[in-house]
């Protein structure tokens, strides 16, 4: 029995598969598509570091705004507190609201302080405390 050069049989088939398989990979073909796998996964990975690094300092940055604006109110309320016992001193009267707006923002100056130790607070302490003071006294008297 001849064989047909135009039919090949299945074991010649599979053959002829594996000898394609293994001329695409000694050919460099495919060590030319790893390499290029391997880019493609690098330059990823570096531009996911490069947004992760931008993510990071930006974080950085509205940490430090956050910060920055939390001193500020804490001056501000160092401000009121200061202002509000000047105009006792020089006798001026207050209505409640006022007294308990100045009372809230020295608890809040306080609660800043105690988070932020290296914050000058012997400014406001005898303040406040005189502030505390006149407000049981004019509640006891019933002028509030």
């Amino acid at each position: 029995m001849t064989k047909r050069p135009c039919c090949l049989t299945a074991r010649e088939n599979s053959m002829n598969t594996w000898q394609m398989i293994l001329t695409f990979i000694g050919g460099g073909g495919f060590l030319t598509f790893v390499q290029f796998l391997i880019t493609r996964h690098d330059n990823k990975k570096g531009k996911t570091r490069e947004i992760l690094a931008a993510i990071e300092k930006l974080s950085d940055e509205v940490t430090q705004v956050k910060e920055d604006a939390n001193r500020r109110e804490a001056v501000l309320a160092r401000t009121h507190i200061l202002r509000f016992r000047d105009e006792l001193y020089n006798g001026i009267e207050h209505t409640s609201e006022y007294f308990e707006q100045t009372l809230d923002d020295a608890a809040a100056y306080d609660h800043y302080c105690e988070k932020n130790p290296g914050f000058r607070n012997g400014r406001t302490t005898e303040a406040i405390i005189h502030i505390r003071e006149e407000y049981r006294r004019l509640f006891k008297e019933h002028k509030l």
